[in-house]
């Protein structure tokens, strides 16, 4: 019989001791996420809401020296949740015909690694347009969101940034120059 009480006191014992262990574990933990999650939803509260915002108007005409820049369509895919605006530029100094700049803007539901994988990933087979020789051709930007690549097209280019939760794939018949500089105007509104 004493040892059986001995066991019971050390069981005891053992419980209380880790229960309280994992209590204040717990407390610290719960805190600790909680200054992690204000700190996530603080980062990820994207200042741009549309892909028409992310790149407007002016930004173009800035960054093209463009006499005039108007919004062709825009929206939001609502099977695959993603927005989209298309620009049509006039007067361009780049060229003297018109040009057509597709904006698409996603954003990850959650903020784990593999969310922000998965969407990066999707923006960079946009930008490729899935060609394999393609994607092979693709080089990265430095210093472009926290990650970015840009896609040589014959004419033209694409380029696919992520920034924060968000990622955009900017297209046209635009020098790799002036896609980089939108990219960059579009990774400071994320």
């Amino acid at each position: 019989m004493p040892r059986v009480l001995i066991a019971t006191i050390v069981t005891i014992i053992f419980t209380t001791g880790c229960t309280q262990v994992s209590k204040e574990r717990d407390t610290s933990s719960t805190s600790d996420t909680g200054q992690k999650a204000a700190a996530s939803s603080a980062l990820s509260a994207p200042k741009a809401q549309t892909a028409c915002e992310v790149l407007t108007a002016s930004d173009i005409a800035g960054v093209l020296k463009a006499h005039e820049v108007k919004k062709n369509e825009s929206g939001k895919n609502e099977l695959t949740k993603i927005d989209y605006c298309y620009w049509n530029v006039n007067g361009s100094t780049n060229k003297d015909r018109d040009e057509r700049i597709e904006v698409t803007l996603r954003r990850a539901e959650s903020a784990d690694e593999g969310s922000l994988l998965l969407l990066f990933s999707a923006a960079k087979g946009d930008a490729v347009e899935h060609d394999i020789a393609r994607d092979r051709a693709a080089q990265p930007v430095p210093g472009v969101g926290d990650e970015a690549i840009y896609s040589p097209f014959p004419d033209g280019g694409s380029i696919a940034l992520r920034a924060v939760t968000s990622a955009v794939t900017i297209s046209g018949l635009l020098s790799k120059d002036a896609l980089v500089s939108m990219a960059k105007l579009v990774a400071q509104k994320l």
